[in-house]
């Protein structure tokens, strides 16, 4: 049986949440908010999915910060979101990233549920 290898799937995580961090560290600290939820698409998908109240991602591809050296940040070496995409398809998954209505962006991946072993919602 396949499984996903935690302490990547942990290190995609962390990835996002310190990028939501830096998106919103300029703001005061009142408006400072990140959204981290988890879903399942018709039980055989996983999502995991960090919303930022920041800055946003460009408005002419925000796909494009998964591209290798590319950052929206003046001391980011443009790799971290690009070796994130690669462990999630590692894992047969997807990475997306979009810009969020009301501002700031949502970065999002989803991971299969293992083979005989739907995803249910908790009870």
């Amino acid at each position: 049986m396949w499984e996903a290898a935690p302490v990547q799937i942990q290190q995609v995580l962390i990835n996002l949440i310190r990028n939501a961090l830096d998106a919103v560290e300029t703001l005061a600290p009142a408006k400072r908010r990140i959204i981290i939820s988890t879903s399942s698409l018709k039980g055989e998908t996983a999502e995991v999915s960090v919303r930022d109240f920041g800055t946003g991602l460009p408005a002419d591809g925000p796909e494009k910060v998964f591209d290798h050296f590319f950052s929206t940040k003046a001391e980011g070496m443009g790799m971290g979101l690009t070796i994130a995409r690669s462990i999630v398809e590692a894992h047969a998954g997807t990475v997306g990233a979009e810009n969020a209505e009301g501002g700031g962006a949502r970065f999002f991946f989803r991971l299969p549920a293992a083979k005989g072993m739907p995803i249910s919602k908790a009870a």
